[in-house]
């Protein structure tokens, strides 16, 4: 192949990055905004949002497409961190804390997540963001209704003026960039969350592991052709369940990091805008 032919294809293969970065780079004057900041901006969104990306890929190799549900493991983040805030655990030791308590109930919520996908096959991307809808309501109520009046919550300051129901937004200052500070790194006039890096970095290399062993191969076949894996001996239904469950049990953990590193939650919305992004 001539080299004129590799460059035509390289283009026609990465037209919309190309066009991205051409647009991007020339909207750099106009906006006014120093290359230091910009730069500093990328880092700070690549620490915030990596995680919440990476949690998307297992339903793709297993065929599922993009985990809208994965809005459901955001929730279940949320949750935790509201009772981390309640009872006052601060620091690393909070989003941990956060964390145990959400991740029983994204994987809770990932099972049914899996199970109602399976109902739907070839509509999975739809009945992900269908589902998210639905227990978006149940989160509603559980937040807005039964913390403070059923669930007792003991920090006050965190209650509607009403006595019961969660603030519309809350003040994450006692983990806010908890898991950033840990190794804030400065390399000239940027600082690079070191730790969270190397968490993203960890989950990337989990990932790469992952495909190799028997169930990360199973997904991948599963997502090839139901087919093919159904006569190979290979539980299809289980496996993609599986592939929701973890990748939803990821969005809470991903979640987490979004927020402590934002240092505020929007109680309502914040996990809606988690499926936008991501």
């Amino acid at each position: 192949m001539s080299a004129q032919k590799k460059f035509t294809k390289f283009l026609s293969e990465n037209a919309v990055v190309i066009i991205f970065v051409v647009l991007t780079l020339a909207s750099i004057a106009p906006s006014g905004l120093s290359i230091t900041y910009i730069v500093q901006e990328v880092i700070t969104r690549l620490g915030r949002n990596s995680f919440l990306v990476i949690a998307l890929l297992l339903p793709i190799f297993a065929g599922m497409g993009l985990n809208f549900g994965m809005t459901l493991g955001a929730m279940a983040g949320q949750i935790g961190l509201i009772f981390a805030v309640d009872w006052g655990v601060a620091g690393w030791q909070g989003l941990v804390f956060a964390l145990l308590i959400g991740l029983p109930i994204s994987v809770l919520l990932g099972w049914v997540c899996g199970s109602v996908m399976n109902k739907a096959k070839g509509r999975e991307m739809v009945t992900g963001y269908i589902l998210a809808f639905f227990i978006n309501g149940i989160y509603q109520f559980f937040v807005l209704y039964m913390m403070g009046s059923i669930i007792p919550i003991r920090n006050a300051a965190i209650l509607l003026s009403r006595g019961y129901g969660i603030r519309n937004t809350l003040n994450l200052e006692t983990v806010r960039q908890s898991l950033d500070n840990i190794l804030m790194l400065k390399l000239g006039p940027f600082l690079i969350p070191g730790v969270t890096i190397i968490v993203i970095a960890l989950l990337c290399i989990f990932i790469i592991w992952f495909k190799k062993t028997k169930l990360g191969q199973d997904m991948r076949a599963v997502g090839q052709d139901m087919g093919v894996a159904d006569a190979a001996g290979i539980p299809v239904e289980k496996t993609r369940i599986i592939a929701i469950i973890i990748s939803t049990a990821l969005a809470c953990a991903g979640q987490i990091i979004f927020l402590q590193n934002m240092g505020n939650l929007a109680t309502y919305n914040a996990h809606d805008q988690t499926g936008f992004f991501a």
